[in-house]
């Protein structure tokens, strides 16, 4: 005899049964799910920043006198983490929209390029620091994770990097960032909004190409 015919011996209540049961597997897998993506999104963080600051304070002397070289790491330790694609429409904002392809591609290339040329440096000062998650979560839209860690640089006090997260695939990768309180795209977005209104996006961009060699 079936169990549930003991315990819910009517149809109804059989079926209320199963519905029951289905219900609770189906919270079971998606908690499972979710925890196992923010874990594994923040593995990914940990990783990248961790390898970046442990190579940093190896070669720090290189590093400092070599600009190639310290552009050379953030270009295969970090952009691999970026979402250019996803960061560049968050920053442009309503002039993505009415960007042309081309207008879209520049933008990107000198989006990167810029960043690259504009933080290497400044990376330079966080060789050798610990770096530690805490409280990262899953974001309201399934496959969005938002990766908290703490920076303690050699000496000095503390700093919050949070780190915005979709899954692409079977990789993590960030479109946002926020260091110290300050957000990446909130922040270049009020600028470039400003610029783009008064000057047109050709001419942003000329200046992001500009800045980026």
């Amino acid at each position: 005899m079936n169990p549930l015919t003991i315990l819910f011996p009517s149809k109804p209540l059989t079926r209320l049964a199963s519905i029951f049961m289905v219900a609770v597997l189906s919270i079971f897998t998606t908690t499972t799910v979710v925890a196992n993506d923010v874990a594994t999104a923040e593995k990914r963080v940990i990783d990248v920043t961790s390898s970046v600051v442990n190579k940093l304070e190896q070669n720090k002397a290189q590093f400092v006198s070599n600009d190639a070289a310290l552009n050379a790491l953030v270009r295969r330790e970090i952009l691999p983490l970026i979402d250019f694609d996803a960061m560049s429409k968050l920053t442009l904002g309503k002039h993505w929209r009415t960007a042309s392809a081309s207008q879209r591609t520049r933008f990107i290339s000198a989006f990167r390029e810029m960043l690259v040329n504009s933080y290497a440096k400044t990376m330079v000062k966080y060789a050798g620091s610990t770096i530690r998650a805490g409280n990262s979560a899953q974001q309201q839209k399934p496959g969005y994770v938002l990766v908290r860690t703490n920076v303690t640089p050699k000496g000095a006090s503390s700093i919050s990097a949070n780190y915005s997260l979709r899954k692409l695939g079977n990789d993590w990768k960030a479109y946002n960032v926020e260091i110290a309180g300050i957000n990446l795209i909130t922040n270049f977005r009020t600028n470039f909004t400003r610029e783009v209104s008064a000057k047109g996006l050709d001419s942003l961009i000329a200046r992001l190409e500009k800045a980026g060699k």
